[in-house]
């Protein structure tokens, strides 16, 4: 088995070849576009220290000798990195079900709630800002939604996380609905997951602006009813008020992970 003589990342060695090697196995670890060039530059540390979330509070950004994160990445056990429940080796998306009888993995629900994050106090979904009086885009918990000042007013001295994820999972069952409804194929529980992750994000049915998953390309592709391209049609949803946003750019990446390999990383 190959292996490295010195540290990789974050303040490492960075010997060349022992950098090349830890891009190579980030590469068959849910990195696919990483260059192998042994160059430690910012995408490689930032690829490290993602790889590292899923086992570390507080990952370091470095990869060492005979340390846990090179064991894992070297192991040659893709299922190292979460992945949805019923994927095997041969079948690494699992089976296929109708989509009614579906409910959101763990997996999904513990990335959305990364996505999100927890905030205790209300603040302007636009912004980013804690706020004190009620606004269009005001929000709490887990991407919660204050539609109105009567609402503002329940949360406006902040709420606990133990509301937060109470709320959130009521928050979910409207789009998790949706796509029940609107699937029209068989799906894998990774498709089923990704597709949760892109209604929360874009709306279910806008009727009014024909925007929403329902209306969108990237269903119609996956129903069939239409032929194009599925990431290309997913990646339209990365603007905000007509400006390409990089966070929103790296959420479509990570439901595309979703989608087509069962990985549940936050890019």
């Amino acid at each position: 088995m190959e292996t490295i003589q010195e540290s990789v990342g974050l303040r490492g060695t960075n010997r060349s070849q022992d950098v090349k090697l830890v891009q190579k196995l980030l590469n068959q670890n849910g990195f696919p576009q990483l260059q192998i060039d042994g160059v430690c530059g910012n995408n490689t540390t930032k690829a490290i220290i993602t790889y590292q979330k899923h086992f570390y509070h507080h990952p370091d950004g470095l990869v060492s000798p005979g340390q846990k994160t090179f064991s894992q990445l070297s192991s040659g056990q893709r299922s190292a990195l979460p992945r949805a429940h019923g994927s095997t080796g041969s079948n690494p998306n699992g089976a296929r079900k109708n989509p009614m009888t579906m409910y959101p993995s763990y997996q999904v629900l513990k990335l959305m709630m990364q996505y999100e994050q927890l905030h205790t106090l209300p603040y302007d979904d636009h912004s980013s800002k804690t706020i004190s009086s009620w606004t269009a885009g005001a929000t709490i918990g887990y991407g919660h939604w204050i539609s109105r000042q009567s609402e503002f007013d329940q949360f406006k001295d902040g709420i606990s996380e133990s509301a937060a994820e109470t709320l959130f999972s009521q928050d979910l069952k409207k789009f998790v609905d949706a796509v029940r409804q609107y699937a029209k194929v068989a799906l894998t529980q990774n498709e089923f997951d990704a597709l949760v992750m892109l209604a929360f994000n874009i709306g279910t049915r806008d009727n009014l602006n024909h925007k929403g998953l329902y209306y969108s390309t990237a269903l119609k592709v996956i129903n069939g009813e239409s032929p194009e391209d599925l990431d290309r049609a997913w990646m339209q949803f990365v603007y905000s008020r007509g400006v390409r946003m990089k966070g929103l750019v790296n959420r479509r990446k990570s439901e595309l992970n979703v989608y087509h390999k069962g990985i549940y990383i936050k890019l």
